[in-house]
This record gives C-alpha cells, structure tokens and sequence, in this order.
C-alpha cells in the first residue's frame, strides 16, 4: 500500500510541476541577433587564391515567409595581387532543431541580392566570377550553421517533466520553440 500511495505522490508531483514548466518559448529578433552575431566574423578561401569574409550580420524576422532574413557584409581579397571586393549580401533562411546537440540551424540559405563594389583594377570578368562564385560559397557556408543552442540545464528540466523540443515556428515575435511529450523523437518546422 505504502509504494501505491508513493507511486501516486510522485505522479501529482510530476503533473504538478508539469503546469509549472511552459509549453513553449520564443527567441525574440533581439535574441537571434544576439545569437547570430557570436557567430561572426566568417573566413574562408575560395580556390585556394581569394579569401572570403562575412562579417556584421543583421538580422531580420520574416514571419510572413516563415524564415529569418540577413544582412551581411561581405569582403573577397585576392591572394596574389591584394585587390578587393568589398559589398553587401542579403540572403533568407529556414530553420531546422537538430536533436543531437540541441541546436537551432539555418537551411536552405538563398542570396536575395550581392551587391559588390569593384576595385577598378580588377577586371570585369574577374568580378564577376568573384561575385558568383562568393555567392555561392556564402550560402555553403551559411547553409547548417548553428543559430541558437538549447541551454543544457533548460533541456534537463523539461527532460525531468518530460519534455523535449518539437516544433520550430517562425512569427513575428521571433523564433518559437514548442515542446512535446518525450515519446515524440522529430522536431518539425511549421510554415506560415
């Protein structure tokens, strides 16, 4: 009789602290921004003879599209001369929960607009390749970035409860995070 009253305790406690734990959380722009930014500046070479660099993001919320938009500068250096691009890349993104570390990334990136401003030595051909190219290999590099990680000690607690995440959903607020019974194993992203 004593564990059948002690298995019912632990189970009002549970419920108990269930009603206590929030069914949801939402990372506002601010957050994201704060987030995003940790994650920059971003070098990397392109052909083994241009560097590529992507550096002060901005972002913004695009709730309508269900995606996140950013801003970025970008900076392409040729090894062997010195001569540089310097200009600005817009590009949106998805958002997808990996569960093995917890993290929220960035999918499907897509450049809305690369706007360059030549150095006059550099050929027009060059540039243009160097703009096509850099293009491309931003949204390589953007492409599964970490945006945001689920603090361990947050996802202890909902594990005590019960929880785990399982839904992304991108509103005007910003980045909201459902959570669902642990017997769920898949995150989904939900469109507008």
């Amino acid at each position: 009789m004593n564990r059948r009253v002690a298995a019912v305790a632990l189970v009002a406690l549970l419920l108990a602290g269930c009603a206590g734990v929030p069914r949801s959380i939402t990372l506002s722009e601010a957050e994201l921004q704060t987030q995003l930014a940790r994650r920059f500046p971003m070098q990397r070479s392109l052909l083994d003879s241009i560097d590529l660099q992507l550096s002060d993001p901005r972002l913004r919320v695009d709730a309508a599209a269900g995606r996140l938009a950013t801003e970025l500068v970008l900076q392409a250096s040729e090894r062997r001369s010195g001569r540089s691009l310097q200009g600005r890349m817009a590009l949106d993104y998805g958002l997808r929960f990996e569960p093995s570390d917890a993290s929220i990334r960035l999918v499907q990136p897509r450049i809305e607009s690369l706007e360059l401003a030549t150095d006059a030595a550099l050929a027009p051909r060059r540039a243009e390749l160097v703009q096509r190219l850099g293009g491309a290999l931003a949204e390589r590099l953007l492409d599964d970035l970490v945006l945001y990680r689920v603090p361990e000690s947050r996802l202890q607690s909902l594990r005590a409860v019960g929880l785990q995440p399982a839904a992304l959903r991108v509103t005007a607020d910003g980045v909201e995070i459902t959570f669902a019974p642990l017997a769920s194993q898949t995150v989904k992203v939900t469109q507008p």
